[in-house]
């Protein structure tokens, strides 16, 4: 008996089979997309409610973003604290992360960053929205109100 097997000459499927089931996985993906400085995965566990914006290239300007956001949260420790419903919307979460910064001068101190995150279908869960201000300035002392000293 022959045996045939075939294989489809069509793109690929733009969806990874790692795609995040939880919303603190999506957070846990994106953060470690960060930590590899890998633009492109960062932008599949990013976007908006039409998806990923590696996979529906939304916003136009979603590589700039990424890596304005990359700058921000690399070499920064991290652990997924909680994870808050948004009232009304089963779709939509709030993963509180606290970040571990270590400024110039040796001074560490904790901030703590809450990720919206959302159910993009069959992309998955994913990062929509990272408020970067609560994060402190990479470079620059640890201060504002969600630093604490350790």
């Amino acid at each position: 008996m022959l045996l045939v097997l075939a294989c489809g000459g069509g793109p690929q499927s733009p969806v990874p089979q790692d795609m995040a089931t939880t919303p603190e996985g999506a957070v846990r993906n994106f953060m470690q997309a960060v930590a590899d400085s890998n633009i492109p995965r960062m932008g599949r566990y990013w976007g908006t409610p039409k998806g990923p914006a590696a996979i529906v290239r939304q916003p136009a300007d979603f590589e700039q973003r990424l890596g304005v956001t990359q700058a921000f949260l690399r070499n920064s420790p991290y652990r997924v604290v909680r994870t808050d419903p948004v009232m009304g919307n089963d779709a939509r979460k709030m993963v509180v992360v606290e970040l571990s910064r270590v400024d110039p001068d040796g001074k560490r101190c904790t901030k703590s960053l809450p990720f919206g995150v959302i159910n993009a279908g069959k992309h998955g869960w994913i990062v929509n929205a990272v408020n970067l201000t609560l994060a402190g300035t990479p470079g620059r002392a640890c201060s504002g109100p969600s630093s604490s000293a350790n």
